[in-house]
């Protein structure tokens, strides 16, 4: 008689069926992973525009202060109001209190009549009871792909998204 003896580990069959398994796995999900990027750039551009449509608003409806700043060096976006004394204190705005930015998504420079173009630092955008005052161009893009302009106009609050980096409104 003879005896088998089972060691307890997998057969080269088994195996090359998981390979076989975890590549088809790959090949489906790696093709989508610049759409899901995509997908996010144009996710941040659309939230950010209707958050500056959204201060805009409230800024004017409300002749409240509001200072957007814009933090390049750590990409952060955040809105805070300015109160009697001249201090800044947090939005009682629960949708003024979110970030627009999703993960991935960088805000590679922004464009202001004022300043120019910034691409380090903070910046420091005014709305007053007249809404925002200046034109602002917010350039959005996903590390080694593609880019869009958030573009927002002084006075009449229009925000508009346009494809790829514009340096100018069109």
């Amino acid at each position: 008689m003879s005896r088998r003896c089972h060691s307890g580990g997998f057969t080269l069959l088994e195996l090359v069926v998981v390979l076989v398994l975890m590549s088809l796995a790959a090949a489906l999900v790696v093709p989508r992973l610049p759409a899901m990027q995509e997908s996010r750039l144009r996710a941040s551009a659309r939230q950010l525009s209707a958050q500056l449509r959204y201060l805009d608003e409230r800024a004017v409806t409300g002749k409240i202060p509001y200072i957007l700043r814009i933090n390049l060096d750590e990409q952060k976006i955040d809105v805070v109001s300015k109160t009697a004394t001249g201090d800044e204190a947090p939005p009682d705005d629960p949708y003024l209190q979110r970030s627009p930015l999703q993960e991935g998504v960088i805000i590679r420079d922004l464009r202001t009549e004022r300043l120019g173009t910034v691409s380090e630092g903070t910046v420091r955008i005014a709305y007053g009871p007249g809404g925002l005052s200046e034109l602002l161009l917010i350039h959005l893009a996903i590390p080694g792909g593609s880019s869009l302009t958030v573009q927002a106009l002084p006075v009449s609050g229009i925000v508009r998204i346009a494809e790829g980096y514009l340096e100018e409104i069109r």
